[in-house]
Protein backbone atom coordinates (compact mmCIF):
# COMPACT_ATOMS: atom_id res chain seq x y z
CA UNK A 1 0.00 0.00 0.00
CA UNK A 2 1.57 3.67 -0.84
CA UNK A 3 1.90 5.64 2.16
CA UNK A 4 -0.18 8.59 1.21
CA UNK A 5 -3.21 5.64 0.57
CA UNK A 6 -2.26 4.63 4.43
CA UNK A 7 -2.22 8.48 5.96
CA UNK A 8 -5.64 8.65 4.21
CA UNK A 9 -7.16 5.79 5.84
CA UNK A 10 -6.03 6.16 9.05
CA UNK A 11 -7.08 9.43 9.02
CA UNK A 12 -11.09 8.87 8.44
CA UNK A 13 -10.10 5.33 10.46
CA UNK A 14 -11.20 3.20 7.05
CA UNK A 15 -10.06 -0.26 6.67
CA UNK A 16 -8.51 -1.52 3.44
CA UNK A 17 -11.90 -3.02 2.94
CA UNK A 18 -13.71 -0.31 3.98
CA UNK A 19 -16.51 1.24 1.20
CA UNK A 20 -14.56 4.56 0.66
CA UNK A 21 -16.85 7.51 -0.72
CA UNK A 22 -15.68 9.72 -3.23
CA UNK A 23 -15.64 12.94 -1.55
CA UNK A 24 -17.24 14.34 -4.20
CA UNK A 25 -19.93 12.16 -4.84
CA UNK A 26 -20.20 9.58 -2.84
CA UNK A 27 -19.77 6.65 -5.53
CA UNK A 28 -17.26 3.98 -4.72
CA UNK A 29 -13.54 5.64 -4.65
CA UNK A 30 -10.67 4.13 -6.43
CA UNK A 31 -7.93 6.74 -6.09
CA UNK A 32 -6.64 8.85 -3.26
CA UNK A 33 -5.76 11.93 -5.28
CA UNK A 34 -2.67 14.35 -4.72
CA UNK A 35 -4.07 17.86 -4.71
CA UNK A 36 -1.31 20.06 -5.22
CA UNK A 37 1.10 17.24 -6.43
CA UNK A 38 3.30 14.80 -4.80
CA UNK A 39 6.77 14.84 -3.29
CA UNK A 40 8.25 15.07 -0.62
CA UNK A 41 6.25 16.66 2.43
CA UNK A 42 2.92 16.41 0.25
CA UNK A 43 1.62 12.81 1.82
CA UNK A 44 -0.74 15.04 4.19
CA UNK A 45 -4.29 15.14 5.05
CA UNK A 46 -4.87 18.48 4.04
CA UNK A 47 -3.38 16.99 0.29
CA UNK A 48 -5.20 14.16 -0.48
CA UNK A 49 -8.80 13.55 -1.46
CA UNK A 50 -10.61 10.05 -2.12
CA UNK A 51 -11.83 10.15 -5.53
CA UNK A 52 -13.55 7.93 -8.70
CA UNK A 53 -11.63 6.95 -11.13
CA UNK A 54 -13.48 9.24 -13.60
CA UNK A 55 -13.08 12.33 -11.23
CA UNK A 56 -9.02 11.63 -10.87
CA UNK A 57 -8.67 11.64 -14.26
CA UNK A 58 -10.80 15.03 -14.81
CA UNK A 59 -8.60 16.22 -11.47
CA UNK A 60 -5.54 15.55 -13.60
CA UNK A 61 -6.92 16.79 -17.04
CA UNK A 62 -8.91 20.13 -15.42
CA UNK A 63 -7.33 22.78 -13.31
CA UNK A 64 -10.28 23.91 -12.50
CA UNK A 65 -11.94 21.58 -11.42
CA UNK A 66 -8.85 20.60 -9.39
CA UNK A 67 -9.34 23.78 -7.65
CA UNK A 68 -13.12 23.15 -7.35
CA UNK A 69 -11.97 19.54 -5.12
CA UNK A 70 -9.45 21.56 -2.92
CA UNK A 71 -12.62 23.62 -1.87
CA UNK A 72 -14.41 20.54 -1.35
CA UNK A 73 -11.60 18.38 0.86
CA UNK A 74 -10.90 21.54 2.86
CA UNK A 75 -14.98 21.81 3.34
CA UNK A 76 -14.70 18.02 4.49
CA UNK A 77 -11.73 18.70 6.86
CA UNK A 78 -13.49 21.11 8.45
CA UNK A 79 -16.61 19.26 8.70
CA UNK A 80 -18.98 21.54 6.63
Amino acid sequence: MQKYVKVYLDYYKYGEQDYIPSELSGSPSVDVHHLNGRGKGMDVIENLIALTREEHTRAHADPAYNEMLKEVHKNKLKGI
